[in-house]
């Protein structure tokens, strides 16, 4: 499942099986040559532990003041709202250990309150502070192995090659993508990716270096801890129920519906997921305001999504078929038309 990049993992299902032409996401295909158990459960007494640990009381409190504290001190580019949905939809955490520690670096597992999905997170802080760097969160995937590598230079240039390679075959503007190709290019010449072992750091690294190029804030490499299907690959019946149960544990992301005074509705919903799955979340929703005078659609929390869903919430606005937008496809050179 695919969150917003402070919850990154829970959400990412949504990402995976949604259809989202216009982002192009690297994944970094790296896998583990040795398995670490989780027997540790003491946070260790690190800067990135410290975070970690008031990350977690912060979160499983539920208290809005304590995550305002939180995000204040140690992330300020974390969203309270976000938060605060993120704990209405799991009920907190439960510390299961830690799977490796660095001073400024630490990975650890965790499992949902209310329900049994257990998680792959990492915090990463930025040099000599203790502001979050990067924080993810990743489900893992039932019966699925957890990794854990260091990276060294063939593996980094094994990332590199297909992140050039991919960038080249599906960003969408070409001239672009090879001054993103052209950019790491020189950095891994000039040395500078050379001491970088953890994947997840790399992975951060990389990204930044690609968005200060392009300014996408939709392009991002991402490493995964455990094995993920080739893109062709289609959700298997088991994984498709478990995506329609998080959907419906979570309302397919829609937090709110109401009528405000002077006959004004308001629709909060934080994502666009699969119609297939969430159409008559939709139609519920609009239902119970089809006689207002004014509508309010709260997307100041959405992360995006299916194109079909954007397509279906907009229909209610029109009253004839508009053309709302075209997403292309670098690859196979077609349009498809919204």
């Amino acid at each position: 499942m695919y969150l917003p990049p402070s919850v990154r993992g829970f959400h990412s299902l949504i990402r995976s099986l949604a259809l989202n032409h216009l982002k192009l996401t690297l994944i970094v295909p790296v896998f583990l040559f040795c398995i670490v158990g989780y027997a540790q459960t003491t946070i260790p007494d690190t800067a990135a532990g410290k975070v970690l640990r008031a990350w977690l009381d912060a979160f499983n409190s539920g208290d809005r003041s304590k995550m305002e504290a939180y995000i204040k001190t140690y992330n300020p580019q974390q969203s309270v709202e976000r938060m605060m949905g993120f704990f209405g939809q799991t009920g907190g955490f439960d510390l299961l250990g830690i799977e490796s520690s660095e001073p400024l670096l630490i990975r650890f597992r965790v499992k949902e309150k209310a329900s049994p999905t257990v998680g792959i997170g990492t915090l990463q802080l930025k040099s000599n502070s203790t502001t979050v760097d990067n924080f993810g969160l990743r489900a893992i995937p039932p019966g699925a192995v957890v990794e854990n590598i260091k990276l060294d230079a063939p593996e980094r240039q094994l990332v590199i090659d297909g992140a050039v390679k991919n960038l080249n075959e599906f960003y969408v503007y070409p001239d672009l993508a090879q001054k993103m190709a052209d950019a790491i290019r020189a950095s891994q010449k000039g040395g500078d990716y050379d001491t970088i072992a953890d994947p997840d750091t790399f992975a951060n690294r990389l990204t930044k270096d690609l968005q200060a190029v392009s300014h996408d804030q939709h392009l991002n490499v991402n490493y995964s801890p455990v094995k993920l299907p080739a893109d062709e690959d289609k959700p298997n019946p088991e994984q498709e129920a478990q995506f329609r149960k998080m959907l419906e544990r979570t309302n397919c992301t829609f937090q709110k519906v109401e009528i405000l005074s002077r006959n004004v509705g308001y629709l909060k919903f934080d994502a666009f997921p699969d119609p297939t799955f969430c159409g008559v979340t939709v139609v519920a929703a609009m239902n119970f305001l089809s006689h207002v005078d004014a509508i309010i659609f709260d997307l100041r929390e959405n992360g995006g999504g299916d194109p079909r869903m954007v397509e279906m919430v907009s229909s209610y606005l029109f009253d004839k078929p508009t053309h709302l937008n075209d997403l292309y496809n670098h690859k196979e050179d077609f349009t498809t038309q919204y």
